[in-house]
């Protein structure tokens, strides 16, 4: 028989593998492509939340081939540049889901 113990511990590490897991994610994904944009004003140091448009990639997926990239003017992801520069204005960054915000490195 189990002992009542071992079970409460098993539950309390998959709660937590669970909270680590990022459900919120764009289309079940972990990561996305995003381009910053200006919100309001555009941030002039790093280390702060940069306004994002998620990017839909397109094109043939052949050796060679051009991509194009599209942006969704009509949602705004604000991502924080864990970086050293200010990525410029409609920079392409991947964004990373961590513990429920999003995060991008841009060191120039």
């Amino acid at each position: 028989m189990i002992d009542t113990r071992i079970l409460r511990e098993r539950q309390a590490a998959t709660l937590a593998a669970a909270d680590r897991l990022a459900a919120f994610a764009e289309h079940g994904a972990v990561a996305i492509l995003a381009q910053t944009k200006t919100v309001t004003s555009y941030p002039t140091v790093p280390g702060v939340y940069f306004g994002c448009a998620p990017l839909v990639l397109d094109g043939p997926e052949i050796e060679g081939a051009a991509a194009t990239f599209t942006a969704d003017a009509a949602r705004t992801l604000y991502a924080l540049n864990l970086g050293s520069q200010v990525p410029p204005v409609g920079a392409r960054i991947i964004v990373h889901a961590c513990g429920g915000r999003w995060t991008f490195r841009y060191d120039g």
